[in-house]
């Protein structure tokens, strides 16, 4: 019998800020889950989302990960700091929660092998980073990609973006497939499309705040009522999309 291709949507949200229960709301009514990522300590002088608000998210099957103590960025400081850190802020989310915190997500994407040991010494199931326009789903666990940011890149932002990945695959992908476009949402339902055909993972992120102050609610709308509501899709948070291919890889 041939092995059924997961079809699998998640979203990730990043810095804890208040506006992420707009969000959740949006995501709530189109039946989808997420994962909001939550530094221990204030991330601006924009209101963040409380110890209520947090318990509130998981009560609905949303997903709490570990984003630092005060946003560190985990390749610029001494591994000592970063153990410190990675299980800090696991400790402080798990009181506060009740319930254990599996994933991570590295402040601006950027870590080393060091941290990434840290990460599973500390318990946690998986890592997410800032690299795009990924689909596939043969991925290290502690480097998980991303298929788009709610956010307007440029060409070149995106180009840099894929060579730090170091995927040649996806670098030819962009300037041919995806039609080296600007257009997030467009290349969102390319990628999209591409899940539905071939099977893999949809992986949307991006910053509650930013979404606002670049006024993206509405271009936010539009990909969420694209990709929800299809029944042969897997609508999961970052946690449960580790789980789900750990199982389907063994």
């Amino acid at each position: 019998m041939t092995k059924q291709k997961l079809k699998i949507v998640t979203t990730s949200w990043d810095d804890g800020d208040a506006r992420d229960l707009k969000i959740a709301e949006m995501l709530e009514s189109r039946g989808m889950s997420g994962t909001f990522y939550v530094p221990i300590e204030r991330f601006s002088d924009s209101p963040a989302l409380s110890k209520g608000d947090m318990r509130a998210m998981t009560a609905k099957g949303f997903e709490i990960g570990g984003h630092g103590i005060a946003h560190e960025i985990m390749s610029e400081i001494p591994i000592g700091k970063a153990k410190q850190v990675v299980n800090g802020c696991k400790a402080s989310l798990e009181d506060i929660l009740g319930q254990r915190v599996r994933m991570f997500c590295y402040p601006r994407g950027r870590f080393t092998a060091e941290v990434v040991e840290e990460l599973k010494k500390a318990g946690y199931d998986g890592a997410r980073t800032v690299r795009l326009l990924a689909t596939d789903t043969n991925y290290d666990l502690y480097d998980l990609p991303t298929s788009i940011q709610v956010y307007p890149h440029t060409r070149n932002e995106y180009l840099r973006n894929v060579l730090k990945s170091r995927k040649l695959g996806r670098l030819y992908d962009y300037t041919t497939q995806l039609g080296f476009g600007e257009d997030w949402v467009a290349i969102g339902k390319k990628l999209f499309d591409r899940v539905l055909e071939q099977g893999g993972m949809w992986h949307l992120w991006g910053h509650s705040w930013e979404i606002d102050q670049l006024k993206q609610w509405d271009a936010l709308s539009e990909i969420l009522d694209y990709v929800s509501s299809r029944e042969d899709v897997l609508y999961l948070n970052n946690g449960d999309l580790v789980q789900c291919l750990t199982r389907n890889s063994n």
